[in-house]
């Protein structure tokens, strides 16, 4: 008997999840700094306050993601986009 109270798949989805919504949500650095750098009036500051921004937002979503998917588990499409994996995988064979 296993005394895992989250099963491997579900931390290996969850950590995919993580790494996707991250990575997705780092993409927002450019808006913010170009939003920023005009209302701060200054480049460096804008630059600066725009990165920063990017990189909080980008690690809450990622937590929030993981989290989501270990407490409700693998969502289906990350399920079916496993099932198709592994059916290429041996229709290759």
């Amino acid at each position: 008997m296993s005394n895992e109270v989250i099963p491997a798949a579900t931390k290996l989805a969850a950590k995919r999840g993580f790494i996707r919504t991250f990575t997705q949500t780092l993409s927002s650095v450019i808006p913010i700094t170009a939003i920023a750098i005009p209302t701060t009036g200054d480049a460096l500051l804008g630059v600066a306050l725009g990165v920063g921004g990017a990189l909080v937002s980008s690690v809450l979503s990622g937590v929030a993601s993981y989290l989501q998917i270990t407490s409700s588990g693998i969502p289906d499409d990350y399920t079916n986009a496993g099932v198709n994996q592994q059916f290429r995988s041996n229709s290759e064979v």
